[in-house]
């Protein structure tokens, strides 16, 4: 089958971002007024008419001395050029703002995202430190310190940065908590990737630059700090800034003396740097903040007591057994999956069906400990090569994940880092589980699985948004392919795509579980593709297991009516005059479950039992397991007819 690349999408580039900004009009203003006073302050020993900080001779009509052509903004109370003392003052000011918003960015930035990520006690612990800075004034506090420590150039530039980094921390951490509960995070941890590894890679290049962002806005608030200080005289004496300049022209008689050209040049410098830093700030955080998805992250619950539960078949490669998970209250539960049993053989395609909210996709991620906060397996056990997956330590995960179960994530553009190469990604993985493997070699086998999956080789450059939904399907059974291993979850891995597509991504999915010979659980709505791949499927309704069995004979001869009724509403393309019959309710919310049978309020042929009592699963003649009580062996001929 000759597999053709679809059309590629415009990239969205830096040069893009850049075009936005610059099309942004405050932002541009922003831009170029900072881009004139960081010139001036490069610039200063060429643009100032003298040196400020050299000694003059002045005589008594130097001093205070009106704007002329020698001295274009006039002088100062020590007679020397008020237009030399603005261009260097600007260096002092700049050098205070930018320092002192790098310190607030290193130690907000730094709380923030430990805080967001790791959350629970050490989370709460550093965002009530914040609090408590938050609710003391800056500036009170700035001039206690600062008259202790004293008044140093380089011991206001921490004073400032070391207490102006509070809203950086709560910033950052309300966006690390979003960023980390996105897919691509999602999928980092199922790598078994570890927590320094998925800060590092995944969630600070997608909190940096907001980050950067923040910081511009820090620098207004900085230099109004540093001039603040200087006006009420904790300035450092021994240099020229803006505030310093105010300081001097207000205690030395500028204002009795009518010298406003000492007062309103350094005011002016100083709302000129505050706006540009403000406008663009602004600009920066519009055109940079993400707009982020949800999705969770589990957090590491105690494990369930031990149950006496089936033991798994010898030729099992994952064995469900008696599965429980529970959302919300641990005193009022909402039971997502409910004593669910499912074994997923050795080179086996197991198709998982059923309505949206069945427990599908919950069941799979509780078997893998990949479930959303809240959420806790409460029971039941999960066997790989006779370990319990639900009670195994964090460490022994990690080595699983991935190089023995790895997963295809519904939503490939959400799965996948929209700032790193797709070549980039799937040599993650390998690296992660094969710290042997040198760049080169992981580089030749990224290659190597993007050519398995019908990619060319030199897509390992490309981004996410520079393939179409088909080709970031194929990246994405390409990555969980990267450590051969031995179980493959597809979690709708057709979602969204167009039939044509969805048909070849399929064809590839069979080929390479029969070519690998791996176990594939397929999570679908669609019966068509479970009778075309898999060997066996699992109907599952309310959190539980309807009916499961061999393709074959539950298509041929289903037992269950839930089961039944979803064959008869989806079209045969054999029979066309086939009417298509309708499930008429919705599936049981989780906060309100029948008592009985979880199917009994739309089951057309529900009797009184049904509606108290939950079925276990039968076996019938043909091996298949059905929860029902209309295959209960015990139930007398007559009603069972009836």
């Amino acid at each position: 089958m000759t597999i053709g690349l679809e059309p590629l999408p415009a990239p969205i580039t830096g040069g893009i971002r850049l075009k936005a900004l610059l099309g942004n009009r405050l932002g541009l203003i922003g831009v170029i007024m900072l881009t004139l006073a960081v010139a001036v302050a490069i610039f200063a020993p060429l643009l100032a008419p003298t040196d400020p900080y050299e000694p003059v001779r002045v005589s008594i009509d130097d001093i205070y001395a009106e704007p002329s052509s020698a001295h274009l903004l006039g002088t100062d109370d020590a007679g020397k050029d008020v237009l030399s003392a603005l261009v260097y003052g600007s260096r002092v000011s700049l050098i205070v703002g930018f320092s002192a918003a790098f310190i607030s960015l290193l130690i907000g930035g730094t709380i923030g995202l430990v805080a967001g990520y790791f959350g629970r006690a050490l989370g709460n612990f550093l965002m009530r430190v914040t609090d408590f800075f938050l609710v003391i004034p800056d500036l009170a506090l700035q001039i206690v310190i600062v008259a202790i420590v004293g008044q140093s150039l380089r011991n206001i530039i921490i004073v400032i940065g070391a207490l102006g980094w509070t809203t950086t921390a709560r910033l950052v951490r309300a966006q690390t908590l979003s960023v980390k509960e996105r897919k691509f995070v999602f999928r980092a941890r199922a790598l078994g990737a570890g927590d320094f590894h998925i800060l590092r890679r995944h969630i600070v290049p997608q909190v940096l630059p907001l980050m950067v962002a923040n910081t511009v806005l820090v620098i207004s608030l900085a230099i109004l700090s540093e001039s603040t200080l200087a006006f009420i005289g904790l300035g450092d004496p021994t240099v020229i800034s803006w505030g310093q300049m105010l300081n001097f022209a207000f205690a030395r008689g500028a204002v009795s003396a009518g010298a406003w050209w000492a007062l309103i040049p350094p005011g002016l410098a100083i709302v000129w740097v505050v706006l540009a830093t403000t406008l663009l700030g602004n600009a920066l955080e519009e055109l940079l903040n993400p707009r982020l998805g949800r999705h969770h992250l589990e957090p590491e619950p105690s494990p369930p007591a031990p149950l006496a539960v089936k033991s798994a078949p010898s030729d099992a490669a994952l064995s469900i057994r008696d599965l429980r998970v529970e959302f919300g209250d641990e005193e009022a539960p909402l039971v997502a999956v409910d004593g669910v049993s499912v074994d997923i053989r050795r080179g086996e395609a197991v198709g998982i069906v059923g309505e949206s909210g069945c427990g599908k996709t919950t069941m799979m991620l509780g078997a893998l400990r990949l479930l959303a906060p809240g959420g806790r397996v409460t029971a039941g056990e999960v066997l790989y090569e006779g370990e319990d997956i639900v009670r195994m330590g964090a460490d022994d995960l990690r080595k699983l994940r991935w190089a023995e179960l790895s997963v295809v994530f519904q939503g490939a553009m959400n799965a996948l880092n929209p700032v790193r190469t797709i070549g980039d990604q799937i040599e993650e993985a390998i690296r992660l589980h094969d710290e042997s493997a040198s760049p080169r070699a992981a580089e030749a086998r990224a290659r190597e699985l993007l050519e398995l999956v019908g990619m060319p080789g030199d897509r390992v450059d490309a981004y996410a948004h520079e393939l179409s939904g088909g080709m970031r399907q194929r990246a994405m059974i390409a990555l969980a392919l990267a450590c051969d291993p031995v179980v493959v979850v597809a979690d709708e891995p057709t979602t969204a795509l167009d039939v044509m597509v969805q048909a070849q991504i399929m064809a590839l999915l069979v080929s390479l579980q029969r070519r690998l010979g791996m176990a594939v659980a397929l999570i679908t709505h669609d019966l068509g593709l479970v009778a075309e791949s898999c060997d066996r499927i699992v109907v599952m309704y309310g959190g539980i297991v309807a009916e499961q069995g061999s393709v074959s004979e539950v298509f041929a001869n289903p037992q269950h009516p839930y089961t039944k009724l979803l064959l008869e509403a989806f079209p045969d393309v054999d029979d066309t005059d086939k009417a298509l019959v309708s499930i008429p309710g919705a599936p049981p919310r989780l906060d309100d479950l029948p008592p009985g049978c979880r199917f009994a309020p739309r089951c057309p042929a529900a009797f009184g039992r049904c509606q108290v009592e939950r079925p276990p699963a039968y076996v019938v003649a043909s091996g298949s397991e059905v929860a029902c009580f209309l295959v209960d062996p015990a139930r007398p001929k007559e009603a069972a007819d009836a």
